[in-house]
């Protein structure tokens, strides 16, 4: 991804995995630019004040050769939920919010 442009992203969802502990898994597309490109998420820090509110950050991370080619790609997040269970979950690139989910249990 060049600069600082917003990437499209699509099909976000979020939800919590019945386990022990329960799991935290959120899923969406984003379109790049690049055959080397493969998109992370991980968490915010500093992590939200709001204890009802998980923050990711959406990356990029290069590796490999390149070659132009615009497609979707698939990006996943799972994170064990060892309290209460976020009810937003706001998904940043860059600083930016992208996306504002509300987690499904």
């Amino acid at each position: 991804m060049a600069g600082d442009i917003v990437p499209q992203t699509r099909g976000w969802q979020a939800a919590i995995e019945t386990a022990e502990p329960p799991i935290l898994r959120v899923s969406g597309e984003i379109e790049l630019g690049n055959t080397n490109e493969r998109p992370s998420l991980s968490l915010s820090e500093p992590a939200s004040p709001d204890p009802s509110v998980l923050v990711l950050n959406l990356d990029v991370v290069i590796d490999g050769p390149s070659e132009l080619a615009m497609h979707w790609a698939a990006v996943a997040f799972r994170h064990p939920i060892s309290e209460a269970a976020p009810k937003t979950l706001r998904l940043l690139w860059m600083g930016v919010e992208i996306a504002s989910l509300t987690v499904a249990e």
